[in-house]
């Protein structure tokens, strides 16, 4: 009988057992539509339709705009951007990236004793590089859509007081109540949310030479988070990869994480 029950008991051990502890955010909206089958969230209205994503480590902001109007529709990345807080993040980076390459050679004599010729030294190469400007403007004919990741939200996880959190038991894997494990919960509303943004949108059309500018503004705020040291995809809620969470995974030493 043991030995029955010892494959089944290896498998936990293995689905519990990590290198890294996982902190999981569920993202709310005040003023935009989830999607209870996808986790996204969407704003729409007669001319156009936004819709938003963040599934990912760091939160990444994937933004797809639809334009509904008969005419061409103009997205300004350059007075758009996320608002933690009170600081705005510009969704338009503000650097050039350049990917290149540089290769040389270089020669050396040193001077000897008694000897008339002086250290020298000369280096020679050649350098290969392509600068990727950021796009300021897109334009998106009528009818048709694009999706841009501008920005990453976080670079750590929230930091939160260990008495804000309660333990639940869970269920490991959809379906199957004979693996459960321990997380660590907390939830919010939007007044003690412990991370906030906004995303502020500016769209345009152009007549000629009048514009026409149109702002967005949709708001967040993370309602509830989980700590784990078992990987996210293996409880049932986050095997997904819905668009109202997202990850940030620290490394653990081993000794930790087997404790």
């Amino acid at each position: 009988m043991q030995l029955k029950l010892f494959p089944a008991l290896a498998l936990v051990a293995c689905v519990l057992v990590s290198c890294s502890t996982y902190q999981v955010n569920v993202l709310s909206s005040t003023n935009t539509t989830k999607d209870d089958k996808t986790g996204v969230f969407n704003f729409e209205n007669d001319s156009v339709k936004i819709t938003y994503s963040f599934y990912g480590n760091n939160a990444p902001v994937s933004i797809q705009v639809f334009n509904k109007l008969d005419k061409p529709l103009y997205i300004d990345w350059q007075r758009s951007a996320a608002i933690i807080g009170d600081n705005a993040v510009s969704y338009m980076p503000n650097q050039v990236n350049i990917l290149g390459s540089y290769s040389g050679q270089s020669y050396s004599w040193q001077n000897r004793p008694r000897s008339i010729a002086g250290n020298y030294s000369s280096t020679s190469g050649t350098v290969s590089a392509v600068a990727d400007l950021p796009k300021t403007t897109t334009f998106l004919p009528p009818h048709s859509q694009i999706s841009n990741v501008p920005i990453l939200l976080t670079k750590d996880r929230l930091q939160l007081p260990d008495s804000g959190f309660r333990k639940e038991r869970v269920y490991l894997f959809a379906g199957d109540s004979s693996m459960r494990t321990n997380i660590q919960v907390a939830s919010f509303v939007k007044d003690n949310s412990p991370f906030k943004f906004k995303s502020y949108l500016t769209l345009y059309t152009q007549n000629g030479n009048e514009i026409t500018p149109t702002a967005y503004q949709h708001e967040f705020f993370v309602s509830k988070v989980v700590n784990t040291i078992t990987e996210p995809y293996n409880l049932p809620e986050f095997q997904g990869k819905r668009g109202d969470f997202f990850l940030n995974v620290k490394a653990l030493p081993t000794a930790e994480a087997v404790n």
